[in-house]
């Protein structure tokens, strides 16, 4: 079994009586984080699944069901709901649930889309629980997960250092990574055969069964052909008139559907950065696919792979942290770009180039490095063996090295 860095995070004694709500793509893992869980405090049976008609009746019978299965026990016991966001009335439910039994047990919450996207519906959960996030697998995952570096000093270029000092002899996983996805399942079998029918399935089983159950869009032939155009859109900004052109809708219907993509984590988006930028874009968002293996172009399929590796960095930090770290790009009106920004507590904090080969980086992005008062510039790439200073505070690394 891959080790997940969530677990220790998630099931840290640090955040005390709370709910944790472990969310993220669905066959991201969830599932697994939680009953690894369970079965380490010896209360596998603890697990339910709200998905089965024969949990909802017992609930219906019994509001603290689940005292029937747990074990005589001193100390708190663990169980974990999967799915229950799909009831109606849930936070209504887990609410009644918590606060009849929080003293003897702890409870973990597991589901396949954000758990704020009915968030008019029940009762307030303020103060009961805490959300972390699980996303497909990460290089450092499978190199050595204990090895995850937190940015504890909050220094960039610390952060950096700790990358470079890193071995570099991790081109085999990332070359897995990039051909069948991080996705458990098709990564671990690596059939180019399996790997396409299980992703055309993924997409069924998303817009059929969890965005079909949990809103109120009746034309879901749109969002299939709406998640089909994103892959050659990867990485470039996007124009929801554009794209309602082309599918006959409406540029507010196709704004709905993006966020319907991003509700269910079929896609997410970042975008621009434009503070003390001269002339930079202030809209366009760019548009990324949890999936990278649906795009076909290796510089596309590449830089939107880097993207959900620091996006699930960035999440991993501040889940563990409670900090503020948040992904942006920036593109100016010349169309001058880099493509990531992190910045930290809403400050400049690490700019990330990415490339297929290694090159000389451009002038530009000193140009822009230089804006936001001379922060460290990676740029990455995909060719193994790289690790240079080509001027101060500017490196080029190779993702192997980089990103584990």
């Amino acid at each position: 079994m891959i080790e997940r860095i969530l677990y220790n995070i998630a099931f840290s004694k640090e955040w005390g009586r709370q709910m944790r709500f472990i969310t993220g793509p669905r066959q991201s893992g969830k599932t697994t984080l939680a009953k690894l869980k369970l079965k380490c405090e010896n209360v596998s049976k603890l697990y339910y699944l709200w998905d089965l008609r024969s949990v909802r009746n017992r609930y219906k019978d019994n509001e603290l069901f689940f005292t029937q299965d747990a074990l005589p026990s001193r100390r708190k016991q663990w169980i974990c709901f999967d799915e229950i966001h799909k009831m109606p009335k849930w936070k209504n439910i887990l609410k009644g649930i918590y606060d009849s039994s929080f003293e003897n047990y702890n409870f973990i919450i597991t589901g396949s889309a954000k758990f704020d996207i009915k968030r008019r519906a029940g009762d307030s959960m303020s103060g009961r629980y805490f959300t972390f996030h699980l996303f497909p697998l990460c290089l450092c995952e499978l190199v050595d997960a204990g090895s995850f570096s937190m940015p504890l000093s909050h220094s960039p270029l610390n952060f950096v250092k700790q990358r470079i000092d890193r071995a570099s002899d991790n081109q085999k996983e990332l070359a897995a990574l990039l051909e069948y996805s991080g996705f458990p399942e098709p990564f671990t079998r690596q059939s180019k055969k399996f790997q396409s029918k299980w992703s055309q399935d993924y997409l069924d089983t998303v817009i059929r069964e969890d965005i079909g159950a949990l809103t109120r869009i009746i034309d879901r032939e749109y969002l299939y052909d709406l998640y089909r155009l994103l892959p050659e859109m990867a990485g470039s900004p996007i124009s929801e008139s554009s794209l309602a052109s082309h599918l006959e809708v409406s540029p507010p219907t196709v704004k709905n559907y993006l966020k319907k993509l991003e509700d269910f984590y079929l896609a997410f988006r970042i975008h621009p950065y434009s503070k003390n930028i001269k002339r930079s874009l202030l809209k366009a968002s760019k548009c990324y696919l949890y999936d990278w293996s649906q795009i076909q172009d290796p510089g596309k399929r590449f830089e939107n792979y880097v993207a959900v590796e620091l996006k699930t960095q960035i999440s991993l930090w501040n889940d563990a942290l409670g900090e503020n770290y948040s992904l942006f790009y920036i593109r100016n009106k010349e169309k001058k770009e880099i493509d990531f920004l992190i910045t930290h507590n809403n400050k400049p904090w690490l700019l990330v180039e990415t490339k297929t080969s290694d090159a000389s980086i451009a002038r530009h992005c000193f140009d822009i490095q230089n804006m936001l008062g001379n922060i460290p510039l990676v740029q990455t790439c995909m060719k193994e063996d790289i690790c240079a200073l080509q001027s101060k505070n500017a490196y080029r690394i190779s993702a192997a090295r980089f990103l584990s």
